[in-house]
């Protein structure tokens, strides 16, 4: 009793000190820029917070920003959804057979090492702006999802595979009560920072491709213009909605809560 005591108290002190922690480097980063600004003292190198406040205002109030960002959200989604499907694909050849699967990674280990901006370069020759991206980002995310399910993949517990082929369960039973199952969890985990991940190389993609109605495309005018103020803010607007697509993606693992026992965090 006196243990599950001390617990609970540990993780009453962990749930306090983390937030508080969070908040003091948040406060941290607002006074650096403070510093910089004051030091530099000029508005082109670094902008002040209430101008990059007043863009982030006008921003969230025009309609070119949310068709850009609406675009941006458009192609991020759509890299991703195919990296899904094709790393599904892959994944599911690899576990038929070792030789399949060192032939599949063999491939997949020379995509995860190809440089973002040289791709993307060669891709403005041979498509569109607007296409360029999605691309670059299905080259970059679907490696990456590919090797979570084949890490999920090799997680699955061998005694519940020996105790299948003892018991003579189907290839299709085996994939939707024991496979499907146990990988879920761990992907569904994943989902939101792979999604951020797209949603940064398509924006970067963007930048380096002047896409036009896209944020990437924004943060390129308003630097080529010196409006420095303004790309601090689109910047600012990337970092928040990155973040709360993590965030709320992230929660789809919740949903199974009663394969795991509650036990997804």
């Amino acid at each position: 009793m006196a243990m599950a005591h001390k617990s609970a108290a540990k993780a009453g002190i962990k749930k306090f000190y983390v937030p508080l922690i969070s908040v003091c480097a948040i406060v941290s980063m607002w006074l650096v820029w403070l510093i910089a600004y004051y030091a530099v003292g000029n508005e082109y190198v670094v902008p002040s917070i209430g101008g990059t406040v007043a863009e982030i205002g006008g921003l969230l109030i025009s309609a070119d920003y949310w068709l850009a960002f609406c675009m941006t959200l458009l192609r991020t989604l759509g890299a991703w959804a195919v990296s899904c499907v094709v790393g599904v694909a892959l994944a599911a050849v690899s576990a038929a057979g070792r030789g399949a699967r060192a032939f599949i990674e063999t491939f997949v280990s020379v995509f995860r090492t190809l440089p973002v901006m040289a791709v993307t370069l060669m891709l403005l020759i041979w498509t569109s702006r607007g296409v360029a991206p999605m691309i670059v980002a299905f080259l970059t995310v679907c490696p990456i999802m590919y090797a979570q399910l084949m890490a999920a993949y090799d997680g699955i517990d061998g005694g519940l595979r020996d105790m299948a082929a003892v018991y003579g369960v189907s290839r299709f039973e085996r994939i939707v009560k024991i496979y499907f199952p146990q990988m879920l969890p761990p992907v569904l985990a994943q989902t939101g920072a792979n999604i951020s991940l797209a949603l940064k190389v398509i924006i970067s993609a963007e930048v380096l491709s002047s896409t036009f109605r896209s944020l990437g495309g924004m943060i390129n005018d308003a630097n080529m213009f010196l409006r420095t103020s303004q790309m601090f803010a689109l910047t600012i607007t990337v970092l928040v909605a990155g973040g709360l697509i993590e965030w709320s993606f992230g929660k789809l693992a919740r949903i199974t809560d009663k394969w795991t026992g509650g036990g997804v965090k």
